[in-house]
């Protein structure tokens, strides 16, 4: 029955009209939350209070939860291999600040949204792989004087060097551990500081597009605000049911709580999902 339920919910997603395999019209982006609802409006949760949304899956902290603002964020993760498939499937992995629901009911969802992650997509004649920024409305950035490769080591961060105004001067970081190449760059961006995510996310492209098959991602170690330990929970869990048939499961968090995996299913199926071990 909930399998049923969730299956309808994200084919109900406004502007979900994209095909399977379909190649995207636009330049691909990221795009705030998108939970799925019960018919009377609720959010649907978990057994442990996860979210469920239909392209975001992984960990965040909120503002209203926490009662933090989140000045800094960063995440390390593997970047995960995906396999050429006959139907085109994208992927980003990303630490990010801003994007999540601003009230317990999601009845507000955060506009803003500043990020840095890699990219993974598939289709018919292979895999591409590459690094990237976003601020939104504006979609991603490729890096690309620093090329990644699956099983490259990324650590990414994103932190506020001054403020002014409404407005924030970010320093947004990129090290590829396994070759020891790096990319830095500052920006001037307006966030609510509402949020810090770490997130598998099947991107957007004027509608959720499918989620690549990138079996298992993981993201460990995360920290916030200085290099804190986030303190992970599974109520901060968000697992995703994308609607084309796709999932994104999420691991308890691992027993320093700092990090996760998430993995990848199909047909509504969420796919079991281990914790690391760290």
């Amino acid at each position: 029955m909930l399998k049923r339920f969730l299956l309808a919910s994200a084919l109900m997603v406004s502007g979900l009209a994209l095909a399977a395999g379909t190649a995207p019209a636009a330049m691909i982006s990221g795009h705030p939350v998108s939970p799925l609802r019960t018919p009377d409006g609720r959010v649907v949760r978990g057994s442990h209070d996860q979210m469920y949304s239909s392209n975001w899956s992984g960990y965040a902290l909120t503002q209203y939860a926490t009662g933090q603002q989140y000045t800094s964020a960063a995440g390390t993760w593997t970047v995960p291999t995906v396999a050429k498939a006959k139907l085109a499937g994208y992927s980003s992995s990303w630490v990010g600040i801003g994007g999540d629901c601003l009230n317990a009911t999601c009845s507000s969802v955060d506009n803003t949204l500043i990020q840095l992650g890699t990219e993974q997509d598939a289709n018919r004649f292979g895999a591409t792989y590459y690094a990237w920024y976003e601020m939104l409305p504006a979609a991603e950035t490729k890096i690309t004087t620093l090329a990644v490769r699956p099983g490259d080591v990324i650590n990414a961060s994103l932190q506020v060097t001054s403020v002014s105004g409404s407005s924030q001067t970010w320093l947004l970081t990129l090290l590829d551990k396994t070759t020891g190449r790096s990319w830095s760059h500052s920006f001037a961006y307006a966030s609510s500081l509402a949020s810090a995510e770490w997130i598998e996310e099947a991107p957007y492209s004027g509608s959720i597009l499918p989620l690549a098959d990138f079996r298992t991602a993981t993201f460990d170690p995360g920290t916030v605000n200085g290099g804190q330990n986030p303190g992970l929970a599974e109520p901060d869990a968000i697992i995703m049911y994308d609607p084309h048939g796709q999932t994104s499961n999420v691991s308890s968090p691992d027993i320093d709580t700092d990090g996760f995996n998430a993995c990848w299913g199909n047909h509504k199926t969420l796919t079991a999902c281990s914790t690391p071990n760290s």
